[in-house]
């Protein structure tokens, strides 16, 4: 399949698919047989930072000649019977009932008259019955456009149509037009286009974390060019932090890490937009701003702070980087193995439960307040080594790996390896993440697309 157009993201009404799903339903779709086929997505439903957001949580796919039959008034329709099972499906579980069906062409999707008035007729009734938000989606391979119906009883077009994979694809009904040249921004533009630079600019992107490895990140973003940052950390600077915080100063000494990570991220890019939070991320207003995130970066230590980005990953089916750096050294002084780590976690695709990276009695103890965690353990907590060259390693690497997902340049938007550097035998190798089908979080049977279902 051809390399999918960069679009920026843009305001209105999106849906977003996670990878896997959107597998299945383009080989559903595009089987190479110039046939319409059909298929129902139901989905959750939360704010995003850019419009409301529908979360495909299941697709139903309509099988030809039983489900996706021959229409009355136009070429192909779904079966009365399907329409009405998936319908009361998603009335019990309150989800959005959204039809789908594919025509041919590649960059350009939209509906023909017969399509409109058919909506016309059964959308109505549909969204009576459910209570949800209904429509319908028309697919090419590199476009997609939507119809929704609202409970309200208005009616908008969807926007965009987002699968967080390997290259962070967006589907419109046209192709994005290339606006005016960023000067400031132009060598790099050069690589990934004027519409990629864009891309950045429009992106919200969270750093949980403002540590070592934390403050490169949010230097590398702001001058890399986001436009918008939502920076969280409790923590304060101390003096063994000044070597390892980028552009720390011994003025900052006692100050939240907040403090020069906002001041590094105005200087890099005046125009930047940022929400900073002095709080752990587990707070309820920290986990909110989260879910309006287009894309999240994991810099912080706590199984707590792992729980609630792996939650907040699959629920609202946004992609996240965790960056870390495990460097052991036994009682007697001696370095072992270092693992500078960084883990690429896509929506329904293997999350931090599946791949071992929670432990939940860490995260019992991490959920209660500070000195009921400090009696908690039978040792003493002993700071961890920590050097800026082994985290800039693993920082860097993710910014420049979120970067060409976000301007759709990645050879492979299906890989979703991590990586795993050992420093000291000069070797790096790639992992993929495992995955339970059982999950409750990152398979259909949990918590994946639920949003504020």
């Amino acid at each position: 399949m051809a390399r999918h157009p960069v679009n920026p993201p843009t305001d209105g009404w999106s849906l977003t698919l996670p990878p896997r799903l959107w597998a299945a339903l383009a080989d559903h779709l595009f089987r190479g047989d110039k046939e319409e086929h059909g298929a129902v997505i139901l989905a959750g439903r939360a704010d995003g930072p850019r419009g409301p957001r529908l979360l495909a949580r299941e697709l139903i796919i309509a099988k030809d000649g039983i489900d996706y039959v021959p229409g009355e008034t136009g070429y192909r329709a779904l079966a009365p019977s399907f329409v009405r099972d998936a319908a009361v499906r998603a009335r019990n579980e309150g989800l959005a009932y959204l039809a789908v069906h594919n025509h041919f062409g590649d960059v350009r999707a939209g509906f023909s008259p017969i399509d409109l008035a058919s909506h016309e007729r059964g959308y109505p009734a549909l969204r009576q019955i459910t209570g949800q938000v209904v429509g319908g989606l028309v697919f090419t391979p590199q476009a997609a456009a939507g119809d929704l119906w609202l409970p309200d009883g208005s009616r908008v077009n969807l926007a965009e149509t987002v699968i967080p994979g390997g290259n962070l694809i967006r589907l419109r009904p046209r192709p994005a037009r290339e606006g005016a040249i960023n000067l400031v921004h132009d060598r790099q533009a050069r690589l990934f286009g004027q519409l990629g630079q864009e891309s950045l600019s429009r992106m919200r992107v969270a750093v949980v974390g403002l540590g070592g490895v934390g403050s490169i990140l949010v230097e590398g973003l702001a001058r890399l060019g986001v436009g918008n940052l939502l920076l969280i950390d409790n923590d304060t600077v101390d003096e063994t932090n000044l070597p390892r915080l980028l552009a720390a100063e011994r003025d900052d000494i006692d100050k939240p890490k907040t403090v020069p990570a906002e001041r590094n991220a105005r200087r890099a890019n005046p125009q930047i937009r940022l929400t900073v939070l002095e709080e752990r991320v587990e707070t309820s207003r920290a986990r909110q701003a989260l879910t309006s995130c287009d894309w999240i970066f994991l810099a912080a230590d706590s199984h707590s702070a792992r729980f609630w980005v792996n939650a907040t990953v699959n629920q609202y089916l946004i992609p996240a980087t965790q960056i870390g750096v495990k460097i052991p050294v036994d009682d007697q002084g001696n370095v072992g193995e270092i693992h500078a780590v960084n883990r690429f976690f896509v929506p329904g695709s293997g999350c931090m439960w599946c791949n071992g990276l929670i432990d939940p009695t860490e995260l019992a103890i991490d959920m209660h307040p500070e000195h009921e965690r400090a009696a908690a353990r039978y040792v003493a907590g002993v700071p961890a080594p920590s050097v800026i060259a082994l985290n800039g390693l693993v920082a860097m690497e993710a910014i420049n790996h979120f970067m060409l997902a976000t301007t759709g340049m990645h050879h492979d938007a299906g890989d979703t390896t991590s990586t795993i550097h050992l420093p000291r035998q000069r070797k790096r190798s790639a992992q993929l993440p495992r995955q339970d089908e059982h999950c409750p979080w990152c398979s259909p049977h949990g918590h994946l697309g639920q949003g504020e279902t």
